[in-house]
């Protein structure tokens, strides 16, 4: 092979690769109406469990569609030394297919109250194979209900989306 040839066979392959390595980025915005059941421990500690439920719009550039309705059950120790949290999600979109996240958070997070991050881990139908990480912000309204905005990326748009 000559050497002209391997060079454009190279530069076209660096060409290539940044565009295949690009994230997919939107954003989410879920509406969440909440129930937590908290019992007191030693110290200041409560464990609480957390159930609720809401809806997802989510936003990529001009496009817009409604993400599905969710709950989310799961676990929050929180005390002095700050919070462990555990949720698991399951979110079904208007075609009835269903897309699961898990959002955990350690005592060594150093991110405020209210902040965080979840997974996106698969699901069924056009989800199967869907994976993302978002990071969220929780801003909690007199009525009792949670409007969170989220930041994700994955390999690929949300199917609602991508079309």
């Amino acid at each position: 092979m000559n050497l002209r040839i391997k060079h454009v066979l190279a530069a076209g392959a660096l060409c290539w690769l940044p565009v295949s390595a690009q994230a997919a980025e939107w954003t989410e915005v879920l509406v969440t109406t909440g129930d937590i059941n908290a019992v007191a421990m030693e110290n200041g500690r409560q464990v609480m469990t957390y159930y609720a439920t809401g809806g997802i719009a989510l936003i990529a550039g001009d496009k817009m569609a409604p993400g599905g309705s969710f709950e989310c059950a799961g676990m929050i120790d929180a005390g002095p030394d700050g919070m462990t949290l555990s949720l698991s999600c399951a979110t079904t979109d208007t075609d009835g297919d269903m897309v699961f996240s898990e959002v955990t958070r350690g005592r060594d997070s150093d991110m405020p109250p209210g902040q965080g991050v979840y997974s996106y881990t698969g699901g069924t139908g056009k989800w199967s194979e869907f994976t993302a990480d978002c990071t969220y912000e929780v801003h909690t309204q007199p009525g009792g209900q949670g409007v969170e905005f989220s930041h994700c990326t994955g390999e690929a748009l949300p199917p609602p989306i991508a079309n």
